[in-house]
């Protein structure tokens, strides 16, 4: 694939699609250990989905500021604050941009989005705070890398900490790639509980490439593994079975198995379905087995 393609910020934007907010929801099971892991699986999703969002906004603010990063107003040593217009605030909603940029032309930059005490966007996501992104290059360059710093941030009501990055490992042998890692991460619920996080995970596209201009046949895979924990000590470890179908036409996983152990002796999965486009989902843990809907 001709790298160049990845400059068009339609392709950035398909990428939402693999990591649009959502979070799984069932009923109440028994209070044995079975569902004690079900249910704290149940958390964890939430607290997977919430971080996916600063992958979601690292390609909406790159794409949204594409065309002012070498802009002849940047002058070294100084910093530009500007908002957007409304052909580009339907992205990221209110959200004001500041672009740090000490030698234009040149990397590392930094990009800060500030959500302000609430900035709503199109497809109804509520973030407050702000995040700060420094580029290493243009985050569609195979190789660059962007570091998030967590400033009083929260999203639908779940306040994140923690260290995050995303790197590019694109190529024209394995198409495009992009890593996350989140390590001493903290999420706040919106009840005031906090829970340890971390994760690693793979995007990649299996299905679209060819068609750089028509994001609606593209299909992700993700893989990788994230762990929880409560502040009472309570544990959970994922590793992807099988990869997470994501297509941009459906709006949920569509099919993969994730597994899941529970302090150190419980195991479990979800499993994400067959490949049809619904919003139904399978968590396992020993005889305890429940359909979920994700939402």
């Amino acid at each position: 694939m001709n790298f160049r393609i990845l400059t068009n910020s339609f392709r950035l934007i398909a990428l939402l699609a693999v990591i649009s907010l959502s979070s799984c929801k069932k009923e109440s099971g028994s209070n044995s250990n079975d569902a004690s892991a079900g249910n704290l699986s149940d958390s964890s999703t939430a607290a997977d989905n919430m971080y996916y969002d600063v992958l979601n906004n690292a390609f909406v603010g790159f794409s949204d500021n594409s065309t002012v990063w070498n802009a002849s107003s940047l002058h070294a040593e100084k910093t530009t604050t500007f908002s957007l217009d409304g052909e580009h605030t339907t992205n990221l909603g209110c959200a004001i941009y500041t672009i740090s940029d000490s030698v234009p032309g040149e990397y590392p930059k930094t990009l800060t989005l500030d959500f302000g005490t609430g900035c709503t966007s199109a497809d109804g996501i509520l973030r407050k705070g702000k995040l700060i992104y420094v580029f290493t290059a243009p985050i569609v360059v195979p190789g660059a890398t962007a570091s998030v710093t967590f400033n009083q941030y929260v999203v639908n009501g779940f306040g994140l900490q923690g260290a995050y990055s995303i790197t590019n490992n694109s190529s024209d042998q394995n198409g495009i790639s992009f890593t996350t890692q989140v390590t001493n991460g903290i999420i706040t619920y919106p009840n005031a509980t906090n829970y340890h996080y971390s994760h690693n995970k793979t995007y990649v596209m299996t299905a679209g490439s060819g068609t750089p201009y028509d994001i609606t046949d593209d299909v992700y895979s993700i893989t990788g593994n994230s762990s929880f924990s409560t502040a009472g000590g309570a544990s959970l470890v994922f590793t992807s079975k099988t990869p997470l179908v994501k297509a941009v036409s459906c709006h949920n996983v569509s099919s993969g198995v994730v597994d899941f152990v529970y302090n150190n002796s419980v195991s479990g999965s979800i499993d994400f379905g067959n490949g049809d486009c619904d919003n139904l989902a399978t968590v396992t843990v020993g005889s305890w087995n429940k359909t979920v809907i994700l939402r």
